[in-house]
């Protein structure tokens, strides 16, 4: 017995049902391609956002910061200068002076950068999240004035070992004991007793008083460029927090 098999004929697709589909695959395959795009933007920009808030409010600290620096260095230097006429022009009735102002010189200050989020944004892949070329190159230019700034206060810890080892060979080391008066004040002026009995040096020979007054002079050399790169720094940092605070909108801080 045959069986006969019933024959179907086969759909040929037309070669413009190919395309359709070729079409329909590609446009899939893009829009998904650019979702992913849009989205990974999206995160990156978020992201950017967030490190740029906590750079910013490192700035912020910063200027607080270099704001007490300069009023402090401006005092300061005005101390030097009276220690080094002093120096200059020794005379045993202002030993009172000569004392007080070498303790007080001998303190040193300094600016310590506030750099959580400059961490963290060299952290997360550099400065490639931020799209702005001019922040970039401002941001850069802060942390080389910083480096600067940090270079000369780790030289002014060597040139404070020198004159301090010099202290101890001409004043006294029970004056300077009952000179202390509060030694965590906030000002330095606070923290000590002006003598009053114009109390005796160790020494007084020309010899070590000239070689006190060199590495004074030194010290104070150092402290004045000290002094005019955080007045710099501290233009540089207020023109950046407001760069950052108008592209980011961020709120503004109070820095007074």
């Amino acid at each position: 017995m045959e069986v006969h098999h019933s024959h179907h004929p086969t759909h040929k697709k037309k070669w413009s049902e190919y395309i359709i589909e070729f079409v329909m695959l590609f446009t899939a395959v893009t829009l998904g391609f650019f979702a992913e795009n849009i989205r990974e933007h999206f995160i990156e920009k978020e992201r950017e956002e967030q490190y740029v808030k906590i750079v910013h409010e490192d700035i912020v600290n910063d200027i607080k910061s270099l704001s007490h620096i300069v009023n402090s260095y401006e005092l300061k230097l005005l101390r030097e200068d009276t220690l080094i006429d002093l120096l200059s022009n020794f005379n045993t009735n202002k030993t009172n002076d000569l004392y007080y102002l070498a303790r007080l010189n001998s303190i040193r200050e300094f600016f310590i950068h506030s750099k959580n989020g400059f961490q963290q944004l060299k952290n997360a892949g550099g400065l490639r999240l931020i799209e702005d070329i001019a922040i970039v190159k401002k941001i850069q230019n802060y942390e080389n004035m910083v480096e600067e700034m940090e270079n000369l206060q780790n030289l002014t810890e060597q040139l404070l070992m020198n004159y301090r080892e010099k202290m101890a060979v001409i004043f006294r080391g029970s004056v300077f004991k009952t000179m202390s008066k509060n030694p965590n004040a906030t000002a330095i002026e606070d923290r000590f007793n002006r003598p009053t009995n114009n109390p005796s040096l160790i020494q007084t020979n020309q010899i070590d008083l000239n070689e006190f007054l060199i590495k004074t002079l030194y010290a104070h050399n150092n402290n004045l460029g000290i002094y005019n790169r955080a007045k710099k720094l501290l233009v540089e940092a207020k023109i950046l927090e407001n760069l950052l605070t108008e592209k980011y909108k961020i709120e503004k801080a109070k820095l007074e």
